[in-house]
């Protein structure tokens, strides 16, 4: 059995990251985090050396010591770590663990696998691997698969701090790792827990449960707990072998438009704010053939009278389709001629792409009988602002439409 499950008898393991400025701050900030029921903690630093944070470490470590806490020492490679900590310290968790898919060999890795070994350190190692702000990886499959003989739980993020990791990306990783551990370190908060709990099995969080870089925020922390406890077990089995295929539940929609500045992330956002008012949890996400701008303002003002939370229309990047998209159950584009082109690009997206207008309407990818006019959802650029909203309600009855069908397939 793989040490992580040993240690961690839940079957999603919440480890809120601490950035440590003080003794009293860190123990402060894990009082909340233990008091919330989270199964641990990390303590990393962030222009405090690696001596202070290993310090505060036993302070914390002296106050809780029934309890899990790991560190994240940023000024050590990860070879150094395993000489300088002791086995007070539960985790290891580093942004790169050196495998590079590219190469037969891992003589990094090794290098740091031998290091762990001579140190004689009992603990969990978390190693990044296609991790924010590290080499991009261009086979991530094989990167997955390459990283199980180096650490106890493969740890990946989203694009950058606070932002979420692409579904498809998780979700091609988990499909290669089956039940080996896999954990996401960047961009989860209670509103979006839902897309990733059926892929990933430990969340490393900071900037959505917090109130600001240094400080939890208990309502919060409680908030993701409470979610993260309360998935069903039955709703969406978590094993890389065990993925949705084509004619089963729709787990993930991925909407598409020109850019990713309009039709697209509206529909993301709406629809998967009605489907959560109707109790539904399905992993949306949007993007386009061409990266646009950030959500213009009057789009913003409406989706917030309409109750999209900001933070998420705030967290909105326009995102270009690439593989990590192909892999949601279900694409529907703004127009059928992008259909094509989609098509064109991905042939082995046949069978899942499709208008959304075919999908309300009840047609199939395979048989979707609509001219260019009747698949069509008019963009709102170059209009008055008064047709702009118009336009705006009309994504928001698409949306609730989407939200009903798929709700309506899932039942059956």
């Amino acid at each position: 059995m793989n040490q992580y499950k040993k240690t961690f008898s839940n079957r999603h393991v919440l480890l809120p990251v601490i950035h440590v400025i003080s003794k009293d701050q860190a123990l402060k900030n894990a009082s909340i985090a233990r008091e919330a029921g989270c199964e641990g903690i990390f303590l990393i630093n962030h222009g405090m050396p690696f001596t202070n944070l290993l310090e505060i470490h036993h302070a914390v470590f002296t106050e809780f010591s029934d309890w899990w806490i790991g560190v994240n020492c940023l000024d050590l490679t990860p070879k150094d770590v395993f000489h300088k900590i002791t086995n007070e310290v539960a985790g290891v968790w580093v942004d790169n663990a050196m495998i590079d898919e590219q190469r037969e060999n891992q003589p990094e890795a090794e290098s740091i696998q031998s290091a762990r070994i001579e140190s004689g350190w009992k603990g969990l190692y978390f190693g990044g691997v296609a991790f924010k702000y590290q080499r991009p990886v261009q086979d991530l499959d094989r990167a997955a698969r390459l990283a199980v003989k180096y650490m106890d739980v493969v740890t990946t993020s989203g694009p950058g701090t606070g932002q979420a990791a692409f579904r498809g990306k998780i979700l091609a990783m988990k499909k290669v790792l089956g039940d080996f551990p896999l954990a996401i370190a960047s961009g989860i908060r209670p509103a979006n827990i839902y897309d990733y709990m059926d892929v990933a099995d430990c969340f490393l969080v900071a900037t959505g449960i917090s109130i600001s870089f240094t400080e939890l925020d208990s309502n919060l922390l409680k908030r993701l707990v409470r979610a993260i406890r309360s998935y069903s077990d039955n709703a969406f089995p978590i094993t890389g072998r065990n993925m949705p295929q084509k004619g089963k539940r729709i787990n993930s929609v991925c909407f598409v438009c020109e850019w990713n500045e309009g039709r697209s992330i509206h529909l993301e956002l709406s629809t998967r704010r009605k489907l959560m008012v109707k109790g539904g949890h399905i992993s949306i996400c949007s993007a386009g053939f061409r990266q646009g701008r950030n959500i213009n303002p009057l789009r913003k003002e409406f989706l917030l009278k309409r109750g999209v939370p900001l933070e998420e229309i705030e967290d909105h990047k326009p995102t270009i389709f690439g593989k990590e998209h192909t892999q949601a159950d279900l694409i529907l584009v703004a127009e059928l001629p992008m259909k094509a082109r989609l098509l064109a690009a991905w042939p082995e997206l046949q069978g899942k792409v499709m208008t959304v207008r075919g999908f309300i309407q009840g047609f199939s990818p395979e048989n979707e009988p609509l001219s260019l006019a009747d698949a069509h959802i008019e963009d709102a650029g170059g209009h008055s602002n008064e047709e702009k909203i118009a336009l705006y309600i009309e994504l928001e009855k698409l949306a609730e439409q989407i939200a009903s069908r798929i709700l309506e397939l899932n039942l059956h």
